[in-house]
């Protein structure tokens, strides 16, 4: 992925980045963090302005995050009862997190947009709680105005390294889907356990 972009000029380039940005937002497996660092590889070595390289991500992950948020808002509360939705947030994890919505909306929304595994599932509560547009837009965009420029600074100064970039991100990539599995699996055994001592 990081490499095909980096091999892109013009229009071309800027519709890869905006739809791979777009993708990644509504559920591709595409890490938000690979474009962006793209980006600022592509700045460095000069192929395109690093201003207008920033407006582009910029507006896709905020239109992507948008397009989560209005799926959320259609489905309004009926999504707390998908199995899906209840398998990423137990009924408890949900009542504290629409009441975290409430008192620290700004904080939630900053957390979440960095952390990926949350991302969606947080955007789409917000929508589901009737949060309002402004308010959500507000969140999200000085979130994403603080984690677009850093990525992409990190792009720019590894831009004589961009291979050795790449390899860190499929192996960190890699990392993280083990972790993830693995945590899984012993949070699946955890509540097996608990549920054996219930019944014994």
């Amino acid at each position: 992925m990081l490499e095909s972009l980096l091999h892109q000029h013009g229009i071309v380039l800027y519709a890869m980045l905006f739809f791979s940005l777009i993708g990644g937002a509504v559920g591709l497996p595409i890490p938000e963090d690979v474009p962006l660092i793209a980006a600022g590889i592509i700045a460095q070595v000069g192929t395109a302005p690093p201003e207008l390289l920033f407006i582009v991500c910029y507006v896709a992950i905020i239109l992507g995050d948008l397009i989560i948020f209005f799926a959320g808002r259609k489905l309004g509360p009926a999504l707390f009862t998908k199995s899906w939705f209840k398998k990423k947030l137990s009924a408890s994890k949900i009542r504290r997190f629409r009441l975290g919505l409430e008192k620290r909306s700004l904080p939630t929304i900053f957390l979440a947009r960095h952390l990926f595994y949350l991302r969606t599932v947080t955007f789409l509560a917000c929508g589901a709680v009737k949060m309002k547009p402004s308010r959500f837009l507000a969140a999200d965009a000085l979130s994403a105005l603080v984690s677009t420029p850093i990525m992409m600074t990190i792009g720019y100064f590894a831009a004589e390294h961009w291979e050795e970039v790449v390899q860190n991100i499929q192996y960190g990539m890699l990392a993280l889907g083990v972790l993830l599995i693995g945590g899984y699996f012993v949070l699946r055994r955890r509540k097996k356990r608990a549920q054996e001592e219930q019944v014994h």
